[in-house]
């Protein structure tokens, strides 16, 4: 019976929200065809059966916000859910979502108002516009350019500090977060790229030190005043807004996990390094914002030849025409090439895409981090899906994928190096591959098509184009995970092996001999280390994506201390061997002590586990 009432209560809110769900301008409603060939109408009736479909299934939904444009032309708006389920507050007109990373083009339309203006040049080092010395982590002297940090390849790692706050209070300047934050430059810039919320907060930076004006305000004055935005704030604590900050409170987020509603709260996360994605407003502003981009009017620059320079390719698949993004705006390949970025925080998700040929646009905002239906089907509905003749003849050859590929987008170096070998993919599991020439190829990944470019590195290393990263190929990956993987195994057998002798203890049949105090302390030391490296991992987990300064010092110190018992328990039990002990047992247990001390010094050293300043 309750099944019954739960389709039936479905259906019904299914009903309500196709109704409210309607175009702004309905009487032109059936003649509007989207680039995937689908009606308007059409369109919305895909919306209703995914709603429908979320609604009736025990998990549920939470909620989202979506608009379709053509052009000057709102051609369809839908509010789906609930912002706060608790209290049955609906999503509406008014309801506000976080743009995410979408808060990064603000930076780069920006930087292309002060290109046009003769105020910025593109390829100039960004440093000459910084402070001196504003820099402390650079391993290259080469310039850093703002079209460097428009298509993320300027070198850096993923910082491994934490870029959230949930004390509004405790947010500090834009220059002085970026100074605390800063990680390490591991590729020469140019070179790979690696999506970077800290490269685009500095583009933000510079434009600040550019104009002399703090970026939000920039932005305020020369984009959402510009354009009518009244309902959208970038301060990462809101308060450039008040009607956004109190709004904001409204927004709850949840998480969806075996059936059951995880209510998340507000998620009140701050963002200090604001340019990168703390943009928060209603889905009226950002349609707003997102018609402007494509308008043939350019309201955003003085020409419409600049707005067009912007969407021009600054980065390509291979060695192809084909663009993957640019000047900070990603490219897409569905029925039509797309253009446009989308966004995830702690409380939601959002995508805004467009094609600037037809001028079509989709814009959707949801309020769980994991996203939902609503924002991953809808794309291909607006712009069809990539046919595989597009790229593809009879005559194309496969293509050989195969090695392991680990992300640009991570941490390699510091102690928490060790996690981009556990995010590998293998080039077998991306599906069969179609050579496209120029360094191009065709995929079929989970029944979907998509392109991927072919890099060769100046150091004769290679890799994948993925969009917004590379993923370097690693020939020796699998010797690495071996030895990730004995340093793990040592731990474990060292937890066996002081069980063993506790209980043989208890029964007062522990055997002591030369060497098994020091054996003992190196099987302690190999347990605490495994048990720091945890740590590490649980500590950025849970504090805001980050390993603040002092946890990091603690954690590298216990390492470094591990590290010395382990080389003076291996190095006593090698001299023992070395003494001439004619013990066989004896011997056997020196042997695999040694050993078992070696790994972890090996691994600690190699995955640099001890090093807590440099990440």
């Amino acid at each position: 019976m309750k099944k019954i009432f739960k389709i039936i209560t479905a259906v019904l809110f299914s009903g309500i929200m196709l109704i409210t769900a309607i175009p702004i301008k309905a009487e032109e409603y059936n003649s509007v065809i989207l680039p995937s060939g689908m009606t308007a109408e059409e369109f919305q009736s895909k919306l209703a059966e995914i709603n429908l479909a979320l609604s009736a299934d025990e998990s549920g939904f939470a909620s989202a916000v979506v608009g379709v444009f053509k052009g000057d032309e709102v051609v369809y708006t839908g509010y789906f859910g609930k912002i706060d389920i608790k209290n049955n507050i609906p999503a509406d007109e008014n309801a506000v979502y976080e743009w995410g990373s979408i808060t990064k083009t603000l930076i780069w339309v920006s930087a292309m108002q002060l290109w046009e203006q003769g105020r910025l040049d593109l390829e100039r080092d960004v440093r000459e516009y910084l402070p001196d010395g504003f820099f402390r982590h650079l391993s290259y002297d080469d310039p850093i350019t703002m079209l460097n940090l428009m298509n993320h390849n300027a070198g850096w790692q993923e910082t491994a500090r934490p870029i959230w706050k949930t004390d509004e209070n405790a947010v500090l300047s834009l220059g002085e977060e970026l100074r605390a934050i800063e990680p390490a430059q591991i590729h020469r810039p140019g070179e790979v790229a690696a999506y970077s919320n800290y490269g685009a907060a500095v583009a933000g930076y510079v434009i600040e030190c550019v104009t002399g004006q703090d970026f939000c305000e920039y932005v305020h004055e020369n984009i959402f005043a510009r354009l009518g935005m009244e309902h959208t704030a970038l301060n990462p604590t809101h308060s450039d807004n008040a009607w956004v900050y109190e709004q904001r409170k409204k927004t709850k987020s949840y998480g969806f996990t075996f059936g059951n509603v995880i209510d998340l709260g507000s998620k009140l996360d701050y963002i200090p390094i604001y340019p990168a994605g703390a943009a928060t407003g209603t889905l009226g502003d950002l349609m707003t914002y997102a018609q402007a981009l494509v308008s043939n009017d350019a309201p955003l620059f003085q020409n419409k030849e600049t707005r067009d320079i912007m969407f021009a390719g600054t980065d390509f698949y291979g060695g192809s025409d084909i663009p993957l993004c640019a000047h900070g705006f990603w490219y897409e390949e569905y029925g039509v090439r797309i253009c446009g970025h989308n966004g995830a925080t702690t409380a939601g998700q959002a995508n805004m895409v467009f094609d600037p040929e037809t001028k079509t646009g989709l814009v959707v905002m949801v309020n769980e981090p994991d996203g939902n239906r609503f924002l991953y089907d809808t794309p291909a509905l607006v712009f069809g899906t990539l046919p595989a003749e597009k790229y593809t003849s009879g005559t194309t050859q496969k293509a050989d994928l195969s090695g392991y590929y680990l992300p640009a987008r991570s941490t390699y170096r510091g102690m928490l190096k060790f996690i981009s070998y556990l995010s590998a993919i293998s080039g077998d599991n991306l599906g069969e591959a179609a050579d496209l020439g120029n360094g191009v190829y065709l995929i079929d990944y989970a029944g979907e098509k998509m392109l991927v470019g072919f890099k060769t590195y100046p150091d004769g290393s290679s890799g994948l184009q993925l969009a917004s990263m590379d993923m370097i190929k690693d020939s020796f990956y699998l010797i690495k995970l071996c030895l990730l993987t004995l340093y793990l195994l040592t731990a474990v057998a060292a937890v066996y092996l002081l069980l063993i002798r506790r209980k043989l203890k208890k029964h007062s049949r522990q055997t002591v001999y030369k060497g098994s105090a020091i054996m003992t302390a190196g099987q302690i030391a190999r347990i605490v280390s495994v048990l720091a490296m945890i740590l590490s991992f649980v500590v950025f987990q849970t504090n805001q994506a980050g390993i603040p300064f002092a946890a990091g010092a603690v954690i590298g110190i216990i390492q470094m201390l591990c590290i010395a018992v382990c080389a003076v328990s291996a190095a006593s039990t090698a001299f023992f061997i070395a003494s001439g002990k004619k013990q066989k047992a004896l011997n056997v247990r020196y042997i695999f002590n040694t050993v078992g001390c070696v790994i972890p010094i090996i691994a600690i050293v190699y995955f640099e586990m001890y090093v807590f300043w440099n990440i």
